[in-house]
Order: C-alpha cells, then sequence, then structure tokens
C-alpha cells in the first residue's frame, strides 16, 4: 500500500504501539514519511547543486489535471541508493536534481491555465562534467518520462529503450530501482 493511501485509510501506526492492521514506523521513518506526504519535497531536503551557467533551453507542451499537479508538486525524495533522483517543486518549476552528485539536471517550468497547469520549458544542464547528454531530443522525452514514471507513478516508455542490455543498463543507471516498478514511497509491509 502506497504511504499517502494508508495515510489517509488511518492504517499507520507511529513507534511504541501497533494499531490493528497498521504499518509500524520509527521515529525518524515518520519524520521521512510526513517531509513527502505532507509538505512535499523541499530544497533543503537533499544535497543539491544549482543548475549550471552551462544550459540549454527547450520548449515543452504538456498539460496537467489538478490531481497531477498535487502529486508533481509533492516531489521526491531518495530513500535508498537505487533511488537516482530528488525532485522537488520550487516556485512554479520543477527541479531535478541527480541524487548521489546533487547536480542539477533539469528545471521544468509550469504556468497555471484556469484550474490546469501547462509544462512550457525547461532548462537542461550542458556541462559535460556533470551531464554527458548533449541530446535535446531525448531531454525532451526524459522530462516527461520521468514526471510519468516517478511522480504520477504511470506507465511511461523510457527514451530510446529498445530491450537489448545496453538499453536496460542505460535505464538502471538513470532511474534505479523504479526501473522495476519500485519507489522511495513504497514501504514494506
Amino acid at each position: 500500500m502506497r504511504i499517502r493511501e494508508a495515510m489517509k485509510s488511518g492504517k499507520l501506526a507511529l513507534g511504541g504501539g501497533v494499531a490493528s492492521g497498521a504499518t509500524l514506523y520509527s521515529r525518524s521513518e515518520w519524520a521521512d514519511l510526513y517531509a513527502m506526504t505532507v509538505r512535499g519535497a523541499l530544497p533543503t531536503d537533499w544535497d543539491n547543486k544549482p543548475l549550471p551557467e552551462q544550459r540549454t533551453t527547450l520548449a515543452l507542451d504538456r498539460v496537467f489535471s489538478p490531481e497531477d499537479m498535487d502529486r508533481i508538486r509533492t516531489g521526491l525524495i531518495p530513500d535508498v541508493m537505487e533511488d537516482k533522483w530528488f525532485i522537488y517543486w520550487l516556485d512554479n518549476a520543477l527541479y531535478f536534481h541527480r541524487s548521489w552528485t546533487g547536480n542539477c539536471t533539469y528545471v521544468v517550468h509550469f504556468v497555471s491555465e484556469d484550474e490546469a497547469w501547462r509544462m512550457v520549458r525547461a532548462e537542461v544542464n550542458r556541462d559535460y562534467e556533470q551531464y554527458q547528454n548533449t541530446s535535446d531530443a531525448y531531454d525532451a522525452e526524459m522530462i516527461p518520462y520521468l514526471i510519468d514514471a516517478l511522480l504520477l507513478r504511470r506507465p511511461a516508455n523510457y527514451p530510446g529503450h529498445d530491450g537489448s542490455d545496453a538499453s536496460v543498463l542505460e535505464q538502471w543507471a538513470s532511474v534505479g530501482r523504479a526501473t522495476l516498478g519500485r519507489h522511495p514511497d513504497d514501504r514494506e509491509e
């Protein structure tokens, strides 16, 4: 059961005692859960670096519902080494940092349109020492993939995935255990 649904159903318990059918969490685990499910990820939740001056800007165009935006604005805090991204929302932009290095890879900008939100552009890291990709087309596919797979938890096709061993290894290096359908807010029951 996902943490958010467990919180809504009352099936979470905080250290010391267990309610019938509840999952028991330590105080530090509960603090991590609170950070992700109640207030969302903040820039201070993980070591991170600003987007470098070497960057490019890509035009994007995708509309998200208010429900999707609630999930997107929550962001993502890595839980284990195999979680490759730290993602947070700030000032109508979604920041994507690599979890191991803290390097900022993408800053994706959104605008409000009535009740929906439109993803309009992304600033993309082009500092070769931090991010070796130089393909705008790849990044324009990767950003929606990351949003779908990691934040909205929808089935998504990894850019350029052809089923080869090399492609699977590239996907693992890029998104880690999310390749297997596992996410930081999943806990063993």
